[in-house]
């Protein structure tokens, strides 16, 4: 009867500390996912931290945080991540005592430009004597933004030399220091006399003013992702964008108003790109945050139809094409070049390629992304065109 009433007594006791562990082990239970920074540039290595914390006096012998993420944010070291389709599994088990809090920094590498976020995690445990599962979630904010990287736009130092010396010799020439539009930060190309003290002071950093000027250069970047082809060659596509976010670092970097319109779309909400022109450090990451969220799995526009609405005006008067006028040189960066998409850059660049000093038209230059292997095919010998094209040669097995 004893021996009765004893194996009663602890199962009533195994029955009441299962129920109770059940019921508490995730209270006062806490997971932050987060990575090292807001930001980085594809190839980059950064690291995931991941915080739980327990704040209570019952102890977690086990816990195990699972997430899942894109497979282009690569888990480096022997506990990498399991990639399955386009997503990135992680299954990290912690023990924790009462009052306890456990950080881990796991190394990744940044493979792929993007926006990429961590929703939610599942947190399990086993129970208390090991025969449960138990499992909660955890919505979770962390976000990183891929940047492209930037193409070496040193490829084309000879036409830009003259473009950009003519941009610039506009630029600072027409300036009118009477005409007051507003402050920034400082850039390293600034004159300290422009510098703003009172702003200075009350932001705690250097600013500058900014004057309008009497013909406001600008130089506007026309990223066009349709294939020449039927088929679409992500990877030329991808390079695009690359030489993109080089070129607007260059012109940034040289004081210039950068513009950027593009039949691309925003992954997340399905618009077209579209920055209006402005220049500074801000600007740039602007730029390269819109580059970085284009899905170009997303069907497109023909690039035709951008223009014509930038002739009409749908895009603001800054950015409609006046004959004569020297307000903006248009950068195409195009691997399709249909007869109807040269019709409408001849006008907008006064029919010339490459005419960067205004004359007949606004003027500028067309970037042709090409697979080394199709010179040929893309650049026939003998080829008359009173268009001319910038050749920019991509290895179709590099990277």
């Amino acid at each position: 009867m004893v021996v009765l009433i004893m194996l009663i007594g602890a199962g009533l006791v195994y029955w009441a500390v299962g129920q109770l562990y059940a019921r508490y082990w995730n209270k006062g239970l806490s997971v932050e996912i987060r990575f090292s920074s807001d930001h980085a540039v594809k190839g980059d290595e950064i690291e995931l931290i991941e915080t739980v914390a327990n704040r209570k006096y019952l102890p977690l012998p086990y816990i195990y945080v699972k997430f899942q993420t894109d497979k282009s944010l690569f888990f480096l070291g022997k506990d990498g991540s399991n990639a399955v389709s386009d997503k990135a599994y992680r299954n990290d088990v912690f023990s924790l005592m009462n009052y306890q809090q456990a950080v881990r920094r796991i190394p990744l590498r940044c493979t792929k430009r993007g926006i990429y976020r961590i929703r939610n995690v599942q947190m399990v445990s086993t129970g208390a004597f090991m025969g449960d599962v138990l499992a909660a979630e955890s919505a979770q904010d962390a976000v990183i933004t891929v940047y492209p990287k930037t193409a070496d736009t040193d490829r084309l130092a000879v036409p830009f030399f003259q473009m950009m010396g003519t941009v610039e010799r506009n630029k600072y020439l027409y300036e009118d220091h009477f005409m007051f539009r507003g402050i920034r930060e400082y850039q390293s190309y600034d004159s300290m006399n422009q510098v703003n003290w009172p702003a200075t002071a009350k932001s705690g950093q250097l600013m500058v003013n900014q004057y309008n000027e009497s013909t406001c250069q600008q130089v506007c970047i026309l990223l066009n992702v349709e294939p020449e082809g039927m088929i679409p060659k992500e990877k030329l596509s991808e390079e695009s964008i690359s030489i993109a976010s080089g070129l607007a670092q260059m012109f940034i970097e040289q004081g210039i108003q950068v513009s950027l319109l593009s039949n691309a779309r925003n992954g997340e909400t399905g618009e077209e790109a579209v920055v209006y022109g402005a220049s500074g450090l801000a600007h740039l990451n602007n730029v390269n945050t819109v580059l970085a969220g284009l899905d170009l799995s997303l069907s497109v526009r023909e690039f035709k139809d951008i223009i014509k609405e930038m002739q009409n005006g749908v895009y603001g008067e800054d950015y409609r094409a006046v004959p004569g006028s020297t307000n903006m040189t248009y950068i195409m960066i195009s691997q399709n070049r249909r007869e109807n998409l040269k019709e409408g850059y001849r006008q907008l660049t006064g029919g010339i390629s490459g005419n960067v000093s205004g004359g007949a038209g606004n003027g500028g230059m067309w970037i042709v992304p090409y697979f080394i292997d199709e010179r040929e095919e893309v650049f026939p010998a003998g080829m008359t065109d009173s268009m001319d094209f910038t050749a920019w040669e991509v290895d179709r097995n590099d990277g």
